[in-house]
C-alpha cells in the first residue's frame, strides 16, 4: 500500500528525467505563446484589408493561442496544487506559466512522490504540443499558375501588405520586412508607384519590383534563434499546358 510508503516514487528515473526536460521547455514556449496571442507569429488567411489605410487595420488577437496559453497554465496549476496538498509544501513563487514550470522542475522529487503523477507527463506533453501547433503552425502549400504569379508580381501594395505576403512566401523573401523595404527605397532600388493617392494613404509599390530588388541588393546575414524549423518556399508554379 502506498499509504505505508510516503516517500514512494510513482515515476522511474527515466520518466523523471523526461518530465524535467518537458518542464524546462515551457518558459520559452510560454513567452512565444503570449506573443502569438497578441501578434500572431504567422499570418493565416489572406487579409482583404492589406491595402487599406494603416489606421483601419484590426487589432491582432488569436483566440486559439489564448486557449492554448490558458490550457497550459491550468495544467501546471493543477499539478502544483496537487503537490502542495499531498506533500505539505507551500507555494511562494510567482503565478506565471513559466514560474509554475520552474517550480515543478525544482520540486521534481516531490512531484514524483505525488499520487496520480503517472499521468503528468502525458498531460503536460499534450498541452505543450497544442501550444507548439499555434507557435509553429503547419504550412499550407500554395499552387498557382504562371499567369496568377505574373498578376501577383504586378500588384500594387503598401509596405505592410508586401511584408505580410513575403513572410508567407518563405525563403528567400521572409526577410522582406517594412524596414527592409525602406532600406531598398533609401538605396534607390525601388520607388513608389506614382499617385494620385489621398494625402494620408500609405505609398504603394509594385510587388515584383520589391522582391527583385531584395534579391539583387545585399543584406547582412544575422543568426536568429527560433523554435520553429525553417520552412522552405511553398509557392509551386503550375505550368500552363500549351494550347
Amino acid at each position: 500500500m502506498h499509504e505505508s510508503e510516503p516517500n514512494h516514487l510513482f515515476l522511474d528515473r527515466e520518466a523523471i528525467r523526461d518530465l524535467s526536460s518537458l518542464l524546462r521547455e515551457i518558459p520559452d514556449i510560454a513567452a512565444d505563446l503570449e506573443d502569438s496571442v497578441t501578434r500572431r507569429s504567422r499570418f493565416g488567411a489572406p487579409n482583404s484589408r492589406l491595402a487599406s489605410r494603416s489606421g483601419d487595420q484590426p487589432l491582432p488577437f488569436s483566440p486559439a493561442a489564448a486557449r492554448a496559453r490558458d490550457h497550459l497554465h491550468a495544467v501546471l496549476v493543477s499539478w502544483v496544487r496537487l503537490v502542495c496538498e499531498q506533500r505539505a509544501v507551500d507555494y511562494t513563487g510567482a503565478t506565471s506559466t513559466a514560474d509554475l514550470a520552474r517550480w515543478l522542475d525544482h520540486n521534481l522529487i516531490a512531484l514524483a512522490m505525488t499520487e496520480g503523477v503517472e499521468t503528468a507527463p502525458s498531460e503536460i506533453r499534450a498541452a505543450i504540443q497544442s501550444a507548439l501547433q499555434i507557435i509553429c503552425p503547419a504550412t499550407t502549400q500554395l499552387t498557382v499558375t504562371t499567369e496568377q504569379l505574373e498578376a501577383a508580381r504586378r500588384a500594387c501594395l503598401n509596405v505592410t501588405g508586401i511584408a505580410t505576403l513575403a513572410k508567407e512566401l518563405g525563403e528567400p523573401f521572409k526577410t522582406v520586412t517594412v524596414r527592409r523595404i525602406q532600406t531598398l527605397r533609401d538605396a534607390g532600388r525601388i520607388t513608389p508607384v506614382p499617385g494620385p493617392w489621398a494625402a494620408d494613404w500609405p505609398e504603394q509599390y509594385i510587388l515584383g519590383e520589391v522582391l527583385e530588388a531584395h534579391l539583387a541588393h545585399p543584406i547582412r546575414k544575422r543568426k536568429a534563434a527560433t523554435r520553429c524549423e525553417p520552412h522552405q518556399p511553398l509557392l509551386r508554379v503550375q505550368e500552363q499546358a500549351a494550347g
